[in-house]
């Protein structure tokens, strides 16, 4: 089993948290020819990371990776025991996927002065601030998305989370981000002393500064 993966992804990143916390036989790799690629493309035609390759059965999708690996490794689950927990957890990476990631994926091409849209960078925050009161909302004041634990909500959270304590400045979200968001600072805090959580994080910020040159 694999996952094709690239560590900057946050929706890969979501993923790999799973696999290390539940310790998944699952094999982290570069997509075959780099996104975008032929030879990708014939194994997935959506040609995004993250996708699973298990014994023939190809998945995209993050959200619907970590559903079959939870379905599929039911032990050390990560899905909340309760029904409305469950629905907590699922609302909570939508509102990443759906409200939050469409404006942070447009400030993330906004990040050169020399180029960027000053209009579009004030818009698109006003959006990603909007969707970072929502989780907000929802998040405990623990720090976790639900019942006091580890979830799935959790790993699509805190990979979010990175990109809006490293990247919101210059995004336009404000010298601290998360200051007036204290569930998510208090998620973010906690994400930096777990060991796994950290070990994502840190395999993003490597991945971010070889972008960047660094």
């Amino acid at each position: 089993m694999k996952l094709y993966n690239a560590n900057l992804s946050p929706f890969a990143a979501r993923c790999r948290i799973q696999i290390y916390v539940k310790n998944l036989p699952v094999e982290l790799v570069d997509p075959p020819g780099g996104l975008h690629s032929a030879t990708y493309d014939a194994i997935t035609p959506i040609g995004k990371v993250p996708c699973l390759e298990a014994d023939g059965f190809v998945l995209p999708e993050s959200e619907l990776i970590c559903e079959y690996l939870e379905d599929r490794f039911p032990e050390n689950p990560l899905r909340p025991a309760s029904a409305e927990d469950r629905a907590r957890a699922r609302l909570v990476s939508r509102l990443c996927d759906l409200y939050l990631m469409a404006p942070m994926g447009v400030l993330f091409g906004q990040l050169n002065p020399k180029t960027r849209d000053e209009k579009l960078v004030a818009e698109k925050a006003v959006e990603a601030k909007k969707a970072l009161g929502l989780l907000n909302h929802y998040v405990g004041s623990d720090g976790f998305v639900v019942g006091g634990k580890l979830s799935l909500g959790d790993c699509t959270l805190v990979p979010m989370l990175f990109f809006i304590t490293t990247l919101g400045a210059p995004m336009g979200l404000g010298a601290t981000p998360l200051a007036d968001y204290p569930n998510l600072a208090a998620a973010w805090a906690r994400a930096g002393k777990d060991a796994i959580l950290s070990k994502v994080t840190g395999e993003m910020g490597a991945a971010l500064a070889k972008m960047q040159g660094g």
